[in-house]
């Protein structure tokens, strides 16, 4: 009595206590329970208990007083959506419900618990569910709020990987129908699959194979006869001869037809595993298993063997698990209260529509973050699904009980959390034992088809098949393999020779293929060359085959393997595989040495860029050039200019554009007008940029150039007509093979005139080739390619355009079994990119590596050297307007610009502008006196220049004689005739010497000596103390000299106020200049 009332008493205080104190937060869990009396109870019991156990924890630790707890149950028993509805609004909005636990233990299709979650996730209110259909494993759904702890699907295809994994099964198919969650079953294998081969990455030997997806589509009307109609159609179409371990997802009832036609098609026997998921096996009320399931199958299931407790184990556990993550959420949301609210508040009575509870999304992120690490450890994955639940695998095995024999479920293993001893995590871990295998064989099957041996027939061509020696422990080398070639010249003395073969090791890109083949195919081999070493042609009168093909036929081998070209005549007499690499005929031509052309230097440009440059170019600009000097002001004023003061011709103005075109240091008259300048610089970086590409390309023609036989094709004329050379031109072929197959078929005459040619092997035909025995060789592209790529000296070239493209295929008898399995060899080496890598590194050269290099030089055109003639035209356009602008200050300009000018600052611009301002006057009268006196031809100037040297003589006579009066005493009449100028100071830039007819600076002759006399003409005793002139007997030039330089035998000429002595041109006195 005493322990009833203190209950009550502290129920009172615990429950209504917080109320009293007005600092209360009611929170609720809701349980929605399956229609299963004999769980209910279970379930209800276990929930009540894990409630009580978690809110005696709460009040213990007095951390946590503002909380009430509450929960209710209900069951759901194929409510209709009304029913729904008011079940959340009568009871969970009422009972300030933060977390649903809705549990659904089998299979269903009743829409009902979608529509209960799918209500919950839109009001944001976490569920924690249990559902095996659960679809999310593999949804990362933004906006979900469920929490999943049942095994579903997903859990159920890591567990078969993982059994895989154990018995080291690779390569495996997986068969499934349409009307039972078949895409998250296909989409979970792929998923783990994918990431479990980029874990390994390149490892073959642990990388998953998926050989084939086989998907029945059936109807959920379909009877039984017409799923097994489907699903042996599935099974005959998709299902590959070399799959021998299969997963299959299918309902109990499916399953059973489809392995009922597996066994039919022979699927079932001791090679083959099944693994089924726990919708395969269905509800395990006892322990029979379906008659048409096979011995040594597997099954993965949670539920219960003949009723036993392990499945209401795992609901309860996970219910007690459920119960305490939403204990430990309201503990780590504790400190946030204040920013979340912990309970919604929602109401249908309200007249608004139905609010979401924002804070539910934070509770539910809070409850998928905790991790229990109890005996029953949970631990949810990003979409919120616990991934470490609890299957069992369970296995077919045959029981004898009174004298009666039947398949019965037997468990042999389980898939369970066990913690890890490096990270104190748990992980999954497969625990197997007692399995009864297929065909009640005590070992696992291989899960792969046991090794076929197989004859291989090949024949020598490189890179495809090439032979080698063994090593000195007798064996060979990987990638080579051992083989038998026949015996030949210098395998007489071998002591390896049997059977007239001797052993060798063949490599080559083919060999490479049949290692692939080996290990994906299992299968052994032997491989042989082909005893005729033909590669085959029938008989033109018996039709009979030879060499590769008539080896098949006579069944002396199971394929061939080498570079077979697939032809119609040979795709009559056996089957080829899909082509592994493409190829056609082509010509290969041998590359002989070359002479430097004699018109190397020239050919860096075509004819007519050489016309356009050094005729047209050249002229044009030089004749732009002298027409601009001709009409500048400062250069030949249009001829007012006298050839004494600016010596410029149309001639000189080419040879000034000559020079500057090649860069010759020559001496040149240069303009001086601006825009002829101006012209002259744009024609220097005209010359710039040719001498630039000239030298640039010049080095790419002075060397040797290949010569070869150019041939377009096939149906080159020198091919088709051989007699129009001579000599006649000489080609050949391989006799019995597919390209001369095709010549006799396509090109007769060519067929008929190259036998005499022929060559029996691709070596002799290059050695004819290159010894000049015959000028091309008709034959496979890809071989002729690898031979021009690795020719030791690169002699070796293919020309022309590639003619009946075809492949190489692997030839196998008419209707082989194993040809569907080379077909997907090919196919996935192609998809993997390794047949490409095959051919890059097997067919590659180093010749053609130069040759892609080394890219050939072309000669330059007009086109190439637009931008350069453009240049060259703006370049005369602007000269032009120079031109123009010059004429236009002279004439318009400078009267403006002197009134401005008064401090000469424009000398400093410009010294001709400078002096255009400054000696305006002077210069104009120089201009009208020059206009004046001026001769118009070169006979004039000479007679004037004459008549004036006349009278500058007889002054000089006149004062040499008053000099010799002084000198007696006697002083002369002064006169009005003027005193010459001893000597100049200035001189102007043509080398004539400032002087003034006033002769104000003459000086007198008192410290002047008497010397030697002269001769008849001149010689006055002059003293020379200043620099003074000498000029050359043409008396056209005047050259400035020191006075210490002028000796006696100098002749000394006087003119016009200037001292000139005359020199002998011939002399070879150094001074003497």
């Amino acid at each position: 009595m005493c322990f009833f009332v203190f209950r009550c008493l502290l129920f009172l205080t615990t429950e209504f206590l917080p109320f009293l104190c007005g600092e209360t937060t009611v929170v609720s869990v809701f349980l929605i329970m399956p229609d299963r009396a004999s769980l209910n109870k279970k379930l209800k019991n276990s929930f009540s208990e894990a409630w009580w156990v978690g809110k005696r924890e709460l009040q213990r630790s007095q951390q946590y007083p503002d909380y009430i707890l509450k929960e209710s149950t209900t069951i759901i028993d194929q409510q209709n959506p009304q029913d729904i509805l008011d079940l959340f609004c009568e009871t969970i909005f009422k009972s300030h419900v933060n977390t649903i636990l809705y549990f659904q233990l089998h299979p269903t299709k009743d829409p009902t618990p979608n529509y209960i979650i799918d209500m919950a996730e839109y009001l944001r209110i976490p569920v924690i569910s249990w559902d095996s259909e659960y679809p999310g494993a593999l949804q990362n759904k933004q906006d979900s709020t469920v929490l999943q702890m049942a095994p579903t699907i997903y859990h159920q295809c890591v567990l078969m990987i993982d059994i895989l994994k154990k018995f080291n099964w690779t390569d495996f198919a997986i068969v499934t129908t349409t009307t039972f969650h078949y895409l998250e079953f296909t989409n979970a294998i792929d998923a783990i699959v994918k990431e479990h081969n980029d874990k390994v990455k390149f490892d073959r030997k642990l990388r998953f194979n998926l050989l084939s997806s086989i998907v029945v589509n059936l109807l959920s009307s379909d009877n039984d006869t017409v799923i097994k109609q489907k699903s042996r159609e599935a099974l005959i179409m998709d299902n590959k001869s070399q799959n021998r371990v299969f997963l299959i997802h299918a309902s109990s009832r499916e399953a059973k037809d489809i392995m009922e036609v597996a066994a039919e098609l022979g699927l079932t026997g001791k090679e083959y595993i099944w693994i089924m998921t726990s919708f395969c096996i269905g509800f395990l009320r006892n322990p029979n298993a379906p008659r048409v399931y096979p011995i040594g199958s597997l099954g993965i299931t949670y539920s219960g063997i003949a009723r036993d407790d392990f499945e209401d184990e795992l609901i309860e556990n996970a219910l007690d698990s459920s119960v305490k993550l939403w204990v430990e959420t309201l503990k780590k949301i504790y400190k946030y209260r204040d920013q979340y609210k912990v309970s919604p508040n929602f109401s249908c009575q309200a007249q608004q529509p139905l609010q979401q509870w924002r804070d539910g999304e934070n509770f539910y992120r809070f409850m998928k973050s905790i991790r229990l690490d109890s005996s029953n450890p949970v631990q949810f994955s990003k979409n919120g699904v616990n991934q470490l639940v609890k299957l069992r695998i369970v296995n077919i095995q045959s029981s004898t009980e009174n004298r009666m024999t039947r398949k019965i479920w037997r468990e042999v293993g389980r898939w369970v959390p066990v913690e890890s001893k490096t990270n104190q995590e748990s992980e999954m871990v497969v625990e197997m034992s007692g399995i009864t295998w297929p065909g009640n064989s005590v070992l696992p099957p291989l899960g792969k088809p046991e090794k076929r041996f197989l004859r291989i027939v090949t024949l020598k061509e490189q890179p495809y098949v090439f032979y080698l020696d063994k090593d000195a422990n007798d064996r060979c080398v990987p990638p080579a393999v051992p083989c038998h070639v026949m015996k030949g010249k210098s395998f007489s003395n071998d002591s390896s020779l049997q059977n007239n073969t001797v052993s060798r090791c063949c490599a080559g890109l083919c060999i490479d293929i049949l290692s692939v083949m080996s290990s994906k195919m299992q299968f052994d081999y032997e491989l042989y060359e082909v005893p005729d070493r033909t590669w085959g042609l029938p008989d033109q009168r018996t039709g009979e085959w030879n060499g590769l093909i008539k080896q098949i036929q006579d069944h002396k081998a199971d394929l061939v393997l080498t570079s077979l070209k697939i032809t119609p005549k040979r795709s009559e007499v056996v089957d080829f595989s899909i082509p592994f690499l493409e190829t056609g005929i082509t010509i290969m031509v041998s590359i002989r040495k070359g002479n430097i052309s004699p018109t190397a230097f020239l050919e860096p440009y075509d004819y007519p860029s050489w016309c356009v440059i050094l005729v047209f170019s050249v002229h044009v600009t030089g004749a732009a050039i002298f027409i601009f000097e001709w009409l500048s002001p400062r250069g030949l004023n249009r001829g007012t200019t006298t050839m004494r003061e600016h010596r410029f011709s149309l001639f000189r103005s080419f040879w000034m554009i000559w020079a500057m075109l090649f860069g010759a240091s020559v001496s040149t008259d240069n303009p001086r007008g601006v825009s002829s300048r101006f012209l002259s610089n744009v024609w220097a970086l005209f010359a710039l940029v040719f001498l630039a590409s000239y030298t640039a390309n010049l080095a790419a023609f002075m060397i040797t150039k290949d010569e070869y036989y150019n041939l377009s094709g096939i149906k080159d004329w020198r091919l088709t007509n051989p007699y129009s050379m001579k000599p006649p031109f000489k080609f050949a072929t391989i006799p019995n093979g597919s390209t001369e197959e095709n010549l006799r078929k396509n090109h007769l005459n060519m067929y008929q005139y190259m036998q005499r040619y022929n060559r029996p092997t691709v070596d002799d035909a290059v050695k004819a080739l290159k010894q000049g025995k015959i000028q091309a060789f008709i034959y496979d592209a890809t071989p002729l390619e690898y031979h021009a790529g690795n020719d030791d000296n690169c002699e070796l070239k293919t020309v022309g355009e590639k003619y009946a493209m075809t492949g190489y295929g692997i030839a196998v008898p008419k209707k082989a079994s194993y040809l569907e399995e080379i077909n997907d060899v090919i196919l996935d080496l192609q998809e993997t990119g390794e047949l490409e890598r095959l051919r890059r590194f097997w067919l590659a050269g180093a010749c053609h590596v130069k040759r892609k290099r080394g890219q050939s030089s072309h000669t330059i055109g007009i086109p190439n050297f637009t931008s350069a003639f453009i240049l060259l035209a703006s370049g005369v356009l602007l000269g032009g307007l120079v031109l123009l602008m010059e004429h236009l200050y002279f004439k318009f300009g400078r009267r403006c610009l002197r009134k401005y000018d008064k401090n000469l600052c424009c000398s400093l611009v410009s010294l001709s502008m400078g002096r255009s301002l400054t000696f305006e006057q002077s210069v104009m009268k120089a201009l009208a006196r020059q206009k004046r006196t001026e001769c118009r031809n070169p006979r004039c100037e000479v007679s004037l220049w004459k008549e004036r040297h006349s009278h500058d003589l007889s002054l000089l006579y006149i004062n040499k004689l008053k000099e010799q009066l002084e000198s007696y005493g006697i002083s002369p009449v002064e006169d009005s005739v003027p005193k010459p100028v001893l000597c100049d100071t200035k001189l102007t830039h043509n080398g004539y010497p400032c002087h003034s007819r006033n002769f104000d600076t003459y000086k007198s002759t008192e410290n002047r000596q008497e010397s030697n006399q002269l001769d008849s003409y001149d010689s006055t005793p002059v003293r020379w103390k200043r620099r003074c002139l000498k000029r050359s007997p043409s008396y056209t030039n005047a050259v400035e000299v020191a006075s210490d330089d002028i000796t006696e035998k100098h002749k000394v000429r006087f003119n016009e106020g200037k001292f000139y002595i005359g020199i002998d041109n011939d002399s070879s006195d150094p001074e003497t200049f």
